[in-house]
């Protein structure tokens, strides 16, 4: 989640940095959103052990790319990653 947080408040360096499970600096990001509210979801995973989270109901930040959630191809090249609590 601080990843993620780092990810939100602008500092968008490919991701927030290392992976906190494989330590790796892989990380992905995808907020998945209502076009006009910017309002969804986010996934954001790691590429090489494809570890992550997935997080509802939050808002995408000004700036950040987003796809939107009315494309079922919206997800369309995430991987199945393991999501930790």
């Amino acid at each position: 989640m601080k990843a993620l947080a780092r990810v939100a408040e602008g500092n968008d360096e490919v991701a927030g940095g290392p992976c906190p499970v494989c330590g790796r600096d892989c990380l992905e990001v995808r907020y998945i959103v209502n076009d006009s509210s910017r309002v969804g979801y986010v996934l954001f995973w790691c590429g090489v052990c494809l570890h992550g989270i997935s997080v509802s109901r939050v808002r995408a930040p000004e700036g950040v790319a987003t796809w939107s959630i009315d494309d079922p191809a919206s997800v369309a090249g995430v991987p199945d990653f393991t999501r930790d609590d």
